[in-house]
């Protein structure tokens, strides 16, 4: 079970007061609200009127409560019990604009319900894939989500000045004010202001804008036309497929689920000061979640959404990761939805305002994308695949005239930074797979020299420096192996060879003698087990933390063999 950290306010399964409940609630919903922007842009590139953009808006806060809740509760292989709030995500920002302008709404919509499956099938792969898509990749595929959402904020702030030449100063004054308000909050202000950073820069743009008069002409008469309660209409909502398409939804579907992979063990270590390693079948049954969450936001007209790692900051700097907070947020959420005068400020962001709030979040993923590369390691391999990556990735935007003159196929793989970067990162990963174990061999118990687990310790010790091993890793591999050498050695009758071999991502022990097998226990025992199963299983090594993700025994008359496999 988890140990619950003790500067934890309110536990996971602990509920606040109501009053408490409430505050944290609308703490969480005060951060996403500068998300919905994505919506606003979404329906501005499908022409939707105004009133059915005000209805999307309060459309896609509904498909935000549902996700949040979903992912707060546990049924079954879909959710993972952990606060864990979405956000219109980024990811599926570009995908969508392109759906919306060439197809319209239903595009969207169909398109996000097929990201959302693709999701969904993420979840049952992550473990199986998970070479294929290591912190190299996963970090190049957030870093080109932020220099496409850099991209769409320049040209959003270009087209309106080049739509209205005589604000350009006005505007790029407003955006100066905004992002200075952003910047600056979050570098030198601490708590809840830095948590807001974005929301506080969002209302200081919208005084810049005020004062630099940059708001459209019909920003005051369309505020005070809305009405103050009514229910979303869903009537603009349609459904359709675009084949060609495909592609960079499914691609925005895979790192999404990549992105929940990243908040949800967060969450975890939050929730556990025992915390050594993710519990990769939560984060799967959390990817699911976020994945039927993204498809009901497609049915609800919402332009895609993934889990929010700054929503888990808030948090951990709060100390409140209770689940209920979940319902809190859904009812603030809910409540929103129905006013369409909060819609209408956010339909009607000033373009400059809207640019600002894109571009910080862009350079916030961007960083973000090269922390997670540099969390492992960076070998020559990892250079190669950042480096040809992005700069492929960059020719897309110098040179799209280029691109667009190639075959109609091609243009899903090549019609954004996002998709191009994933093209050439995935691949390239794989084809530097080949040649990456590395193997090592050690025999113990020969001549005077007793077969020793210190024997064992001293040798993988140069070995794990050599490989660049972590140190948890290191600690888990050498006290498995070290209990493994002193079964076998009451089991052999004579020498014990022993070869280690790492890819980076597994660690392999395998263990050769002549002897009997012992009774090892099992790599993944069973959760409920009674007292005697407990003890004939040796299951104290694996409640520790100290256990094989995989144990493989053989043995051929005498000769005997077992194979232990780490995941790191």
């Amino acid at each position: 079970m988890p140990e619950r950290p003790s500067e934890l306010t309110y536990g996971l399964d602990e509920r606040p007061p109501w009053p408490q409940l409430l505050a944290l609630g609308f703490q969480h919903v005060a951060v996403i609200c500068p998300y919905l922007v994505m919506v606003a842009l979404v329906a501005e590139a499908a022409k939707l009127p105004h009133a059915a953009a005000q209805s999307a808006i309060g459309l896609a806060m509904i498909a935000v409560a549902f996700m949040t809740i979903l992912q707060s509760l546990r049924l079954g292989p879909v959710g993972s019990g952990y606060l864990c709030p979405p956000v219109v995500s980024a990811i599926y920002l570009p995908s969508s604009l392109a759906a919306a302008a060439s197809f319209g709404i239903s595009a969207v919509c169909g398109m996000v319900i097929f990201a959302g499956a693709c999701e969904i099938a993420v979840a049952s792969l992550v473990s199986r894939t998970r070479k294929l898509f290591p912190a190299v990749v996963s970090g190049v595929v957030i870093m080109a989500v932020g220099l496409e959402l850099g991209k769409i904020a320049a040209g959003v702030l270009l087209e309106h000045d080049a739509a209205h030449s005589g604000q350009t100063i006005g505007s790029f004054a407003t955006v100066a004010c905004a992002l200075a308000a952003m910047t600056g909050l979050a570098v030198w202000a601490t708590g809840l202001p830095k948590l807001f950073c974005s929301l506080i820069g969002i209302l200081v743009g919208y005084a810049a804008a005020a004062a630099f008069q940059v708001y459209s002409p019909d920003f005051l008469a369309d505020f005070e036309a809305a009405r103050f309660f009514a229910v979303p209409d869903p009537g603009f909502l349609s459904y359709g497929f675009a084949p060609s398409l495909a592609a960079p939804f499914a691609i925005a579907g895979l790192a999404s689920g990549l992105r929940v992979i990243g908040a949800l063990t967060t969450c975890q270590q939050i929730n556990d000061s025992g915390w050594r390693r993710p519990d990769m079948r939560n984060i799967a049954a959390g990817i699911r979640a976020d994945g039927f969450g993204c498809l009901v936001g497609g049915l609800l007209g919402t332009p895609g959404m993934s889990a929010a790692p700054s929503l888990v900051s808030i948090e951990k700097t709060t100390g409140a990761t209770s689940r209920f907070i979940a319902w809190s947020i859904g009812f603030w959420l809910i409540l929103l939805s129905c006013l369409p005068k909060f819609a209408g400020l956010i339909v009607n962001m000033p373009r400059p305002v809207m640019a600002a709030a894109l571009f910080f979040n862009g350079a916030l993923m961007l960083v973000a994308g090269i922390q997670i590369v540099a969390s492992r390691p960076i070998t020559l391999r990892a250079s190669l695949i950042v480096g040809f990556s992005i700069l492929a990735a960059l020719t897309v935007p110098v040179f799209s005239d280029f691109y667009l003159s190639l075959p109609g196929w091609t243009h899903q793989l090549t019609g954004s930074i996002i998709s191009m970067a994933v093209v050439v990162s995935v691949p390239l990963n794989a084809l530097f797979l080949l040649g990456t174990w590395r193997y090592s061999q050690l025999r113990l118990g020969t001549g005077t020299e007793a077969a020793t687990a210190a024997s064992f310790d001293a040798f993988f010790e140069k070995q794990a420096k050599a490989w660049n091993i972590p140190a948890e890793d290191a600690l888990r591999v050498r006290s498995v192996v070290d209990a493994t050498i002193e079964d076998v050695v009451a089991n052999a009758n004579g020498p014990v060879e022993i070869q280690l071999g790492s890819d980076s991502f597994d660690i392999l022990a395998t263990l050769r003698y002549a002897g009997n097998l012992p009774s090892l226990p099992d790599a993944r025992p069973k959760k409920i087990m009674v007292e005697e199963q407990s003890f004939v299983s040796g299951l104290s090594g694996y409640l520790s933390g100290l256990h094989a993700d995989r144990i493989e025994r053989s043995a051929k008359g005498e000769e005997c063999e077992i194979r232990l496999l780490f995941q790191m």
